[in-house]
C-alpha cells in the first residue's frame, strides 16, 4: 500500500528540484537584471510636508526579460509618528524601464536623515538600492545656475556676441524679485566684453518652475567706415554756382546787382552745408580699438528686493574666448 506521506514528500522534492534547476539554468546563462536609483530631488532635502522624487533604472543582461516586482520602504529605523512614505510607480516592470519614485512627508514629520531601501524581485533574483533623504526646515533663499557655462558660440571674433541661460531657483518657501548682474570679469582690459540680461529682473516663487534669463556677452569690433554718399551730395550743390555766375555776367544794372547778391548768398549757404560733410569724412575708417583676444571669465550674482545674494556656496561663472 502506498504511503500518502511518501508521495507528498516526493512531489514536494520534485518541485523544489525543478525550481533549483530553473534557477541554475538561468544563472548559467547569465540572465539577470540591474537596479539603480537616482539621487532624490530637490537637493539637499525637503521641508516637513515636502515631497522628493527620483527614478529607478532597471536594466537587463543575458537576455533577461521577466517582470520585476518593486517596493520601497523606510529602513533607517527612526521612531517617529509621521515617517516619510515611499512609493514606486509602477510597482512591476520588465527591463529596460525607469519607474518613478516618490517620497512624501507631512508637516509633523520629524527633522532628520532617513534611509530608504528599494527592492526588486524576479523569481530567485533580488537586488536592492538605497537612498537618503534629509528632512529639515530649509532656510528661505535662492540659487543661481548657468547652462552652458561657456557662452555660445565660443570662440567669437571681436565685435560678435554670445549667449547662455541663467536659471534662478527658489529654496524652501522663498519668493522674491532677483536682479542679475556680472560681478566681475577676469581680464581687466580696455574694451573688455560686457554682459547684459534679458530680463534683468526675474520673479521667483516657491513651488514654481525655475525662472530663466538670457545672458548676452557683447564684444567690440573694428569700426565700420562711414558712407560718403551724403558728402558727395553736398559737393553737388557747387554745380549751381557756375550757372549763377553766368547768369550774373549776362545781366546789367539792377538785375546784375541782384544776381551777384544771390551768388554771394548761395556761396555762404553752400559753405555752411559742407561743414557737416567734412566732419563726416573725418569719421570714416577703422580706429583699431577692438576687444583684445583672450579668454574672459565672468562671475555672476544677483540681489533680491532686500539686497540678499544667492546662497550658492561656489561662484557661478561663464567663460568666453575672443579670437
Amino acid at each position: 500500500m502506498v504511503n500518502p506521506r511518501q508521495v507528498a514528500r516526493a512531489i514536494v522534492f520534485g518541485l523544489l528540484l525543478s525550481v533549483l534547476s530553473a534557477a541554475s539554468v538561468s544563472l548559467s546563462f547569465g540572465q539577470d537584471f540591474t537596479l539603480t536609483a537616482s539621487p532624490l530631488q530637490p537637493p539637499p532635502g525637503v521641508n516637513p510636508g515636502g515631497t522628493a522624487t527620483g527614478t529607478i533604472d532597471l536594466g537587463a543582461s543575458g537576455g533577461f526579460n521577466s517582470p520585476v516586482s518593486l517596493s520601497c520602504a523606510e529602513t533607517s529605523g527612526q521612531v517617529t509618528s509621521s515617517p516619510p512614505q515611499c512609493f514606486v510607480s509602477p510597482n512591476s516592470a520588465t527591463p529596460p524601464a525607469t519607474p518613478s519614485l516618490t517620497i512624501t512627508t507631512t508637516g509633523t514629520t520629524a527633522a532628520g536623515t532617513y534611509q530608504f531601501t528599494v527592492t526588486g524581485i524576479s523569481g530567485s533574483i533580488t537586488h536592492t538600492a538605497t537612498l537618503t533623504l534629509n528632512v529639515t526646515p530649509l532656510t528661505e533663499d535662492y540659487t543661481l545656475s548657468v547652462s552652458p557655462t561657456t557662452a555660445v558660440p565660443s570662440p567669437v571674433a571681436a565685435g560678435a556676441t554670445a549667449t547662455t541661460t541663467v536659471t534662478i531657483s527658489s529654496i524652501g518657501s522663498y519668493s522674491g524679485n532677483i536682479t542679475l548682474s556680472c560681478l566681475s570679469v577676469s581680464q581687466n582690459v580696455a574694451l573688455a566684453p560686457v554682459c547684459s540680461f534679458n530680463p534683468p529682473t526675474v520673479a521667483v516663487a516657491s513651488g514654481s518652475i525655475p525662472s530663466p534669463s538670457v545672458l548676452t556677452i557683447s564684444t567690440t569690433g573694428p569700426a565700420t567706415p562711414a558712407r560718403l554718399s551724403t558728402r558727395q551730395s553736398f559737393y553737388a550743390l557747387w554745380l549751381i554756382v557756375p550757372g549763377l555766375v553766368l547768369a550774373g555776367v549776362g545781366a546789367t544794372g539792377v538785375r546784375r546787382k541782384n544776381a551777384l547778391g544771390a551768388i554771394l548768398l548761395m556761396a555762404v549757404a553752400s559753405a555752411l552745408l559742407l561743414i557737416p560733410a567734412c566732419n563726416a569724412a573725418r569719421s570714416t575708417g577703422s580706429n583699431g580699438s577692438v576687444t583684445p583676444s583672450d579668454t574672459y571669465t565672468f562671475t555672476l550674482t544677483g540681489a533680491d528686493q532686500n539686497g540678499a545674494a544667492p546662497s550658492n556656496t561656489t561662484a557661478t561663472t561663464v567663460t568666453l574666448t575672443v579670437n
